[in-house]
């Protein structure tokens, strides 16, 4: 059983949308994110997603420290259970492992850690890497412990998450159909 992919509408469309209709679209790349998709709606119109992308990462620089950890903690965690993903993020953190739930207990522990110690959900960009080579990037990130260039890079995962998630969809909208 396969879901079917999300769709992403042209950037014309994108431009042209209500905000409830906006936050869906800026939702799908970034995940539920209101703050951020009002602040990106506010911003149109763009000539292209790339252009919209740059827009946001400008937006997140600007916004108060308590408005990056909203925006960042927008994201799920890396093991979260299946029920609690995104379809896109479903994907991006693959196929279930042989040892799925000693990865699921180890992800678990490593983001008690990580948000113990930041105050913030970790995240990555997984770019087809599986969980468990995950584990020394997040390890590398606790133990360096700067909460500040944490919080920058968690953002700046966040938009190359999303640039990458508009590339796919992007590519898969103008494939032609079967």
């Amino acid at each position: 059983m396969s879901a079917q992919q999300p769709s992403l509408p042209t950037i014309s469309e994108t431009n042209h949308l209500d905000l409830p209709g906006f936050v869906k679209v800026i939702s799908l790349l970034f995940e539920p994110t209101a703050l951020l998709a009002q602040r990106i709606h506010d911003s149109r119109p763009f000539q292209s997603y790339d252009q919209l992308l740059d827009r946001a990462s400008e937006l997140i620089k600007k916004m108060s420290p308590l408005e990056q950890l909203e925006v960042v903690n927008a994201h799920p965690r890396i093991g979260e259970s299946a029920t609690k993903l995104s379809a896109l993020s479903r994907v991006e953190q693959g196929e279930p492992a042989n040892n799925e739930d000693a990865v699921i207990a180890k992800w678990a522990e490593l983001n008690k850690a990580y948000e113990d110690k930041y105050g913030f959900r970790f995240v990555v960009f997984v770019n087809g890497r599986s969980k468990e080579c995950l584990f020394p990037v997040v390890e590398e990130r606790i133990a360096h412990g700067n909460k500040r260039k944490e919080l920058a890079t968690g953002l700046s995962e966040m938009v190359d998450i999303a640039r990458d998630r508009a590339s796919k969809l992007q590519a898969a909208s103008s494939s032609p159909k079967m």
